[in-house]
């Protein structure tokens, strides 16, 4: 008796110090997870896997694009709104309207650069920015995120819509900063797009000659 009670002792043992290993890895495995879906929104997938190879003595890279084509949108009217709404309100607005154009930059797989304010920035490049480099995608992206904060506003009777700028060149990406790090673009090519979105008519997209030329080599 007194040997199957230790030998039941040491089985159970077993099983408990199994069970632990098994939520060890499993907890692991998730924490691995999240923290690859968190940086993958702040930096594009392949940078994240060209920084895998990086040690930490080494300067982040940067990228020179050539063939880059960016959309800025900004909200028209939400300045106004926002002056006559709780801060609450305000919050869940933007976070409904930008929650609209991130499904947008997963069906059209452009890269969301960053937001500014009511602004919103996103496009294709050659790799790493983005898998595909297609100007015709950004441009039906602006069109789109137009359409969407159009039904936004005749759903929640609201007076907002959107116009937006759509430019292509050149820009150079890197990472920036040493806490909240995350992957910015900069150059000629993002100034040009800020004038193309400000000088929009409200509920349009406006595309420079550069825009439209590399739309119609791709057509």
């Amino acid at each position: 008796i007194g040997v199957s009670v230790i030998q039941g002792y040491v089985a159970h043992s077993a099983e408990i110090s199994f069970r632990q290993r098994f939520k060890a890895q499993n907890d692991v495995a998730f924490t691995r997870e999240r923290t690859e879906s968190i940086l993958n929104t702040l930096m594009p997938v392949m940078v994240v896997e060209e920084l895998r190879d990086f040690s930490i003595s080494q300067e982040f890279p940067s990228h020179h694009y050539r063939n880059a084509t960016i959309a800025q949108s900004d909200l028209c009217g939400f300045t106004r709104l926002a002056s006559t709404r709780r801060p609450e309100e305000v919050v869940e607005f933007i976070g409904e309207l930008f929650g609209l154009f991130d499904e947008l930059t997963d069906k059209h797989e452009v890269y969301k650069v960053e937001t500014v304010g009511d602004a919103y920035i996103a496009g294709q490049a050659e790799a790493p920015l983005t898998f595909k480099n297609s100007p015709l995608c950004v441009v039906r992206f602006g069109l789109e995120m137009v359409q969407k904060t159009n039904k936004w506003s005749r759903d929640r009777k609201e007076q907002v819509s959107c116009r937006v700028g759509v430019h292509s060149g050149e820009c150079i990406g890197g990472i920036v900063g040493t806490e909240m790090q995350r992957y910015h673009l900069f150059g000629k090519l993002m100034t040009e797009v800020e004038v193309l979105e400000s000088t929009a008519p409200e509920g349009r997209v406006q595309v420079s000659r550069a825009c439209k030329d590399a739309v119609d080599k791709q057509l």
